[in-house]
């Protein structure tokens, strides 16, 4: 045995880079919430795309979930999802003219706020869906990695034509700071490193992006749309409400 606390490694791994977001993306976090709050005042919806593989779990986190805003609208493409096929997800956020095709099918228009989930932010996808948002008026907040989009190579095979990034082409972009291949920790004896940090860190600025702007409407007097789990007591009766508002408008409600 190597005596080494493998636990403790990733834990201190994690928390650095939480430290990280904190100190670093506090300004980007406001702002977002600004236009977050600027969303539910004026009773628009906030979509949400999280591109292939565990990027999508960020546009799972934001939805239909206990303190979440209510008024998210994700544009869920099962094909990119890992429950559509593991493979399958990885060669269809890699094919150009596809991510925008999930824009133009959710009907965004000028004005409209679009939130990106990617943990790269540089595939195909990606960039297809934030440019076709931009043409057509929106303002694209990314929850992406810089590290890891600065660190692949300008021509892997991932990148979308342009050679951009996600960040590059964003209005505002929240740094996950997650690492180039996501993992953290070496464990002596196996060549791969283990220890995903990807969804730990996009769902820590997710969250932090929903208190943030709850806290920014309750400074202008606004009752923010927030879940209730429906698995306390009482959960459903105070839910009801947004489901009957929410229902007609939100396609995945």
């Amino acid at each position: 045995m190597s005596g080494i606390d493998y636990l403790a490694a990733y834990y201190g791994e994690i928390n650095e880079r939480l430290r990280r977001i904190l100190k670093t993306q506090r300004t980007n976090l406001e702002k977002s919430a600004e236009l977050l709050a600027d969303a539910i005042s004026e009773d628009r919806l906030i979509y949400l795309f999280g591109v292939g593989g565990h990027s999508h779990v960020g546009s799972e986190e934001f939805f239909y979930r206990a303190g979440g805003l209510a008024n998210v609208s994700p544009m869920y493409d099962l094909s990119l999802t890992l429950a559509g096929g593991g493979q399958k997800s990885t060669l269809l956020e890699r094919v150009e003219g596809y991510g925008d095709k999930v824009v133009k099918a959710h009907h965004l228009q000028a004005g409209d706020l679009l939130i990106i989930t990617s943990v790269y932010g540089m595939n195909a996808c990606t960039l297809d869906a934030a440019l076709e948002a931009k043409r057509r008026g929106c303002t694209v907040v990314a929850i992406t990695s810089v590290e890891a989009a600065e660190a692949t190579p300008r021509d892997f095979v991932a990148r979308h034509s342009s050679g951009h990034s996600l960040h590059e082409v964003a209005d505002v972009v929240i740094d996950t700071q997650v690492p180039y291949g996501d993992v953290t920790v070496s464990v002596d004896g196996v060549a791969e490193k283990v220890g995903g940090s990807c969804n730990v860190l996009q769902c820590f600025c997710i969250n932090a992006l929903v208190v943030e702007t709850v806290r920014r409407c309750t400074e202008r007097g606004i009752k923010p749309p927030l879940w209730a789990s429906a698995n306390v007591e009482g959960g459903d009766d105070r839910n009801r409400a947004l489901l009957e508002s929410y229902t007609p408008r939100v396609k995945y409600l």
